[in-house]
């Protein structure tokens, strides 16, 4: 009797057994990501009670909030999809989502990290007899109107294509007014800065949707003066302090005197409490001193300083056109302090200069390791 047959036919089933049980293992792993830590045992504080928090230091003064990675997507979701905020928003955890934003060819805005389509959507299998060279608008974000991005299905980390459709702005802020968590809007260019502030104004959504960005005073204003005064005094707007940021009327970067500039704003218009009310470091290297220095001094006149912490991203999957490039960071990746919890709250080993505000993380376990008994009053 030959037994080789059966022999194969054991080895496959055992094979394809194994495989599956790896898959439900990660799946269960996947699905507990956000769980493993035990839920809160009160529900989120009030949208009131988490803005007056934000926008003083002194208040509630060792809570630090918790603000998800393009939303909830380290499990299989789509990041930045509706299903991804809609995650996050149901997790008593989550004070703030960050989310992504674009603007379509017809000006729709949406959700979406990358300049380019290839790597989040099926964009390639939707369009594969057209070749980008890197230097056309093949795959370009902004170049494709509503309705032809409608067509597209989003990819999961794993590059697995789902059934979840790109957002709009106002599918999120809906999600979020629902579930009294603030969503925080990562915005790259003055165009999408514009439209978003259209739609927030529209969905009168200023008391939940919070702004951020490399804008100077100058840069800023022509914006805000767009608003009525109601919603000038509720919008909330985080500058950015990097290494490169500019002040109005230089040509050279100086974080300190763009800083000073817009604290020089507050002093000025002391009624909008929510703009420079706090703001967000941008730093990789311990050596960037130049920020760390404005970040002691924002902790030293009471206010709460944000940072985006999530562990810096080395792979290739950024497109122009069909050139797939480095998301960021390659050079030294070793030298990044942003996944450092150790180093952020305490850059330098300098506590005064750590931040005290938000983190932007995918690291929800590890947050809740390092804030296990957050208490806001």
């Amino acid at each position: 009797m030959n037994l080789l047959p059966f022999f194969k036919e054991g080895i496959l089933k055992g094979s394809m057994a194994f495989i599956l049980l790896l898959a439900a293992s990660e799946c269960i792993l996947a699905q507990g990501f956000y769980t493993t830590t035990p839920p809160p045992t009160t529900a989120r504080p009030s949208l009131d009670v988490l803005r007056a928090t934000l926008l003083n230091g002194n208040k509630n003064p060792g809570y630090v909030f918790l603000a998800l990675h393009r939303a909830a997507w380290i499990d299989g979701t789509p990041e930045n999809s509706a299903a991804a905020v809609t995650k996050a928003a149901n997790n008593r955890n989550v004070d703030m989502i960050e989310i992504d934003i674009k603007t379509s060819k017809d000006g729709k805005v949406y959700l979406m990290h990358d300049d380019y389509l290839q790597r989040t959507t099926n964009f390639l299998d939707m369009y594969p007899n057209t070749y980008g060279t890197g230097k056309d608008n093949y795959g370009k974000a902004s170049e494709y109107s509503w309705d032809e991005l409608t067509r597209l299905r989003l990819k999961n980390e794993e590059k697995t294509y789902t059934n979840e459709k790109i957002p709009l702005l106002q599918d999120a802020i809906t999600i979020a007014k629902g579930a009294g968590v603030f969503l925080q809007l990562d915005i790259n260019d003055d165009r999408t800065f514009q439209e978003a502030m259209k739609v927030v104004k529209s969905a009168d959504a200023f008391a939940f949707v919070m702004f951020k960005g490399n804008k100077t005073p100058n840069q800023f204003t022509p914006y805000f003066n767009l608003l009525t005064e109601a919603q000038k005094k509720q919008i909330i707007f985080a500058p950015f302090i990097k290494p490169d940021s500019t002040p109005d009327g230089a040509t050279t970067p100086d974080p300190m005197k763009f800083y000073e500039q817009w604290e020089s704003w507050r002093k000025t218009n002391p009624a909008y409490t929510g703009v420079a009310g706090l703001y967000e470091m941008v730093f990789r290297l311990p050596s960037d001193t130049n920020v760390l220095q404005v970040g002691e001094k924002i902790r030293a006149g009471g206010k709460r300083l944000g940072i985006f912490s999530a562990q810096p991203e080395y792979y290739r999957g950024r497109y122009i056109g069909n050139v797939n490039i480095n998301q960021c960071c390659a050079n030294n990746p070793e030298n990044d302090r942003r996944g450092d919890f150790d180093f952020i709250l305490a850059p330098n080993n300098n506590k005064n200069a750590g931040i005290n505000g938000y983190i932007i993380t995918d690291e929800v376990t590890t947050f809740l390791e390092f804030f296990p008994n957050r208490v806001i009053q």
